[in-house]
């Protein structure tokens, strides 16, 4: 593969033979362009050793998935890649502890942001907990509601109920290193916590 965009016809070739479409066009973003939210263009070359952030989603029966990972194109990560990525995958952990009934989004991401705050700190991209600076290196919130559409409606002040699915989705961005991770997951509010719905897809920076 020489380009983005062949990543984004193979993944666009597995969903038309498993009989379902894309929910949105691919975002398939290496090296620099993974620091670029909602980028879709997926025409630049790939280069061995970046990294390639691919957020893509199935529409089946009208629902959407909607699910990101991160890989290292060609060779094993650098130190510094899988640093930053160690730090992506804990706050994620975090942040789909926080997801159950009687909680809400916007209370969880107060949470979670503060957690960001201390891996940012551990990684020497900010040196207190500041929201504007938090902010620099992690421009987005964790979560929205998943349905009908990728994005759906819905209220995120009031309480998560059973039945309700969602998105647990951090990332950190890092333009001068050439550095761009996000991991998202969907996550379904069960009775007494959560269920991961992706948890097949392995995780691994590979």
């Amino acid at each position: 593969m020489s380009h983005e965009y062949s990543i984004e016809a193979l993944i666009t070739s597995q969903f038309i033979e498993n009989n379902v479409n894309n929910a949105w066009k691919p975002i398939v973003a290496s090296g620099h362009n993974g620091c670029i939210l909602h980028y879709d263009d997926n025409t630049s070359r790939l280069t061995a050793s970046d990294l390639v952030v691919i957020d893509v989603g199935a529409e089946v029966s009208h629902y959407a998935a909607d699910i990101t990972r991160t890989l290292v194109i060609g060779k094993k990560p650098t130190a510094r890649q899988q640093e930053v990525y160690q730090a992506v995958l804990a706050v994620q952990d975090f942040a789909i502890e926080l997801q159950k009934p009687g909680a809400s989004i916007i209370d969880n991401e107060k949470e979670i942001r503060k957690f960001m705050a201390k891996k940012l700190i551990e990684l020497g991209l900010i040196k207190r907990a500041n929201s504007d600076q938090v902010a620099k290196f992690y421009p987005h919130s964790t979560s929205h509601f998943l349905g009908l559409e990728a994005h759906d409606a819905g209220d995120y002040k009031l309480p998560l109920q059973p039945g309700v699915v969602l998105t647990v989705e951090p990332g950190i961005y890092i333009p001068e290193e050439n550095i761009g991770i996000r991991l998202e997951d969907d996550v379904l509010i069960t009775a007494n916590g959560n269920k991961v719905l992706s948890a097949e897809l392995p995780r691994d920076l590979l």
